[in-house]
């Protein structure tokens, strides 16, 4: 035998039985298939109900596009990349205020109704709850969001919608927001017909518009069935408003929740409370110290319902987890921030394979 064999060290048996180790293995492999199962099935319980609401809005985008490029009315590929046909011209006699467009073509992202769903649901409404519905020309894509998740979530829309809007919003005369909806209802993407307008503009009461711009809007609202509400005053315009909508909503009867998109004067007013209102969902109540509250803050004062107001759509939009002014539009379904999973889950989602 030679030295080298000699010096070498006896071999030591393993300290681990075969049988023990089999165990160890296979506990192994059923904790990771626990984890798979864990992260496949960790869906938002609206998760379904969300999709329905982006794939709304995505609908709604290929419709008012087709009709736009049917009238002449599509933006340049400059301004509207994503061609969704949400996007206005920057200027035209119903234009009101400045408009970031960025922001505009944000919340013609379908998750962004997706995500709507999401935040309202956590509200905890039964279906069939009022729900009044503030709408301003201004942001398109999140008019038909707002709309989409209420639908979405079976809860009972009441529409007050402001025809004016900033840059880059409905801003055509001849095909404004309320022309947008009643297209969309006809096709059967939406079902809410809209119950009160306002022509929006300086004051709320359209001052300083074109008369021919009015006379436009004024035609809108009698096609389209929405009771036009208008009073020489913000203050009586206000009041007007809150006794049409108590109207619509029944004796008695108080929103569960009230959502605002943009920042129409008569959903806000001019209290200084109104500029300070954060995006998203607040339960905090709202109190007006001067000036005169708008309609939504009037619904929901002293805490009677929340509001989801939809505004600086930036902060919203890092908030939701959703990307700002995307190039090219994500596909509905596969944000893991909005729908609480994975994108392979989703993609079951959306080829309805989930049970």
């Amino acid at each position: 035998m030679s030295r080298a064999l000699a010096s070498a060290p006896p071999r030591v048996a393993g300290r681990w039985p075969a049988a023990a180790l089999a165990l160890a293995a296979l506990a192994s492999v059923l904790v990771w298939q626990a984890v798979e199962r864990l992260g496949a099935t960790r869906l938002h319980p609206r998760a379904y109900e969300m999709l329905a609401a982006a794939q709304t809005l995505q609908a709604a985008s290929r419709i008012i596009a087709a009709e736009k490029t049917a009238r002449g009315l599509m933006q340049p590929e400059s301004v509207d990349p994503n061609r969704t046909g949400l996007i206005g011209p920057e200027y035209t006699p119903i234009t009101t205020t400045v408009g970031e467009l960025p922001a505009k073509r944000s919340v013609a992202n379908p998750d962004f109704a997706a995500a709507l769903v999401r935040l309202i649901d956590s509200v905890g409404l039964p279906r069939g709850a009022p729900v009044v519905v503030i709408l301003s020309g201004s942001f398109v894509g999140a008019d038909i969001a707002a709309v989409a998740a209420v639908e979405a979530l079976g809860l009972r829309p009441v529409l007050v919608v402001s025809l004016s809007a900033s840059m880059f919003g409905a801003t055509d005369p001849d095909f404004n927001i309320l022309d947008m909806l009643g297209l969309l209802r006809r096709r059967g993407v939406l079902q809410t017909r809209p119950e009160l307008a306002v022509l929006g503009g300086e004051m709320g009461v359209a001052s300083g518009m074109e008369p021919e711009a009015v006379a436009l809007l004024r035609l809108s609202a009698f096609r389209e069935g929405a009771k036009l509400v208008s009073e020489p005053t913000l203050a009586g315009l206000v009041d007007r408003l809150v006794e049409q909508t108590q109207a619509a909503l029944g004796p008695g009867v108080r929103p569960g929740l009230v959502i605002n998109v943009g920042g129409a004067l008569v959903a806000l007013g001019n209290c200084p409370q109104s500029y300070e209102m954060p995006p998203g969902l607040s339960r905090r109540p709202l109190a007006c110290g001067q000036g005169t509250p708008g309609l939504a803050l009037r619904l929901a004062g002293d805490g009677r319902a929340p509001i989801l107001h939809v505004i600086n759509i930036r902060r919203m939009a890092l908030e939701l987890g959703l990307p700002f002014d995307p190039v090219p539009l994500p596909r509905p379904g596969l944000n893991p921030a909005v729908y609480g999973t994975t994108a392979t889950t989703n993609e079951k989602i959306r080829q309805g394979d989930m049970k």
